[in-house]
């Protein structure tokens, strides 16, 4: 039979699996709230002699998740010792992850530890009440989805057999001729992505340009071969970062005045990339995560 089960991950990759079959036991579908819906803000206006209120805008606020529990063990130096181990991974100070799996279904949140753990000893057992924060409220599928609009593919493969008396060479790899991808976002709400443009030889200006839209994501620079440069469009994370020979530095600075920070629409995204010179040496990814409203 399959349960649901919440794995708290802090940033040293030590984490806290609570579920039915735990040793931190939790009913995850009676002692768990905060992890299917959201709270709307919405903003208004309004005048005298006015009727009701002018829509302005809307926000989601960030997600509180309240997690209730037993430490299922009645030999008392075992718990105590499972105690320390759950207060040393719920460290306040570090970031962390909040993943909830049922079956093949997994979805995944940033979190922080909203206040100290509460483990009490009752009659018999440890009993504990987590309290996280997650700001972005919004869980997400585990991996990023990734989306090439212009890259190299391998062709040479074993066992390999070369005809002597060919005339036509051998071909090791081909680069695929589509300048145009549809990012197609299944989530429930908008997204920031990562893009990323590689450098095969020189490319000057490269640019990335949402069809639907006419927005665009420009860097005036002159990328030289082995180059790559990242820009991050997610809130919170916005910049542009340039690998050259192995050392990181910002670039910031090269994004074109007119670009803006697009963001994935819940639906279709055409996008097309090009540049001022060597747009046939330009290689381009997108990076994603489909977000959603709960689990």
């Amino acid at each position: 039979m399959e349960n649901e089960k919440l794995t708290f991950r802090n940033s040293r990759g030590e984490s806290l699996e609570m579920g039915i079959d735990s040793v931190y036991h939790c009913n995850v579908s009676k002692d768990v709230s905060g992890i299917a819906g959201v709270t709307n803000v919405i903003y208004s206006t309004n005048s005298m002699g006015q009727h009701g209120d002018t829509y302005v805008g809307q926000r989601i606020e960030a997600r509180d998740v309240d997690i209730l529990g037993h430490i299922n063990t009645r030999d008392k130096a075992q718990a105590l010792q499972l105690r320390r181990q759950m207060l040393k991974i719920l460290n306040p100070e570090l970031s962390a992850t909040l993943t909830y799996e049922y079956g093949s279904f997994k979805r995944v949140i940033d979190c922080r530890m909203f206040d100290e753990p509460k483990i009490e000893r009752k009659s018999v057992l440890y009993e504990f009440n987590l309290q996280l924060e997650c700001l972005n409220p919004f869980w997400r599928e585990e991996d990023e989805t990734k989306e090439d609009i212009a890259n190299w593919v391998a062709a040479w493969h074993f066992p390999c057999v070369i005809d002597k008396e060919s005339t036509k060479g051998m071909i090791f790899g081909y680069r695929t001729e589509s300048v145009i991808v549809d990012c197609y976002n299944e989530g429930d709400v908008s997204t920031g992505m990562r893009i990323r443009f590689t450098a095969r030889g020189t490319v000057e200006n490269p640019i990335l340009l949402n069809v639907d839209t006419g927005e665009f994501i420009q860097l005036n620079v002159v990328m030289l071969t082995g180059d790559v440069i990242e820009v991050n469009t997610k809130y919170g994370n916005k910049g542009a970062k340039l690998t050259r020979d192995g050392i990181e530095t910002d670039c910031f600075r090269f994004i074109d005045v007119d670009s803006t920070f697009m963001q994935l629409a819940i639906g279709d995204n055409n996008f097309r990339y090009d540049a001022a010179n060597g747009v046939n040496a330009l290689e381009v990814a997108i990076f994603y995560s489909k977000e959603f409203l709960g689990v």
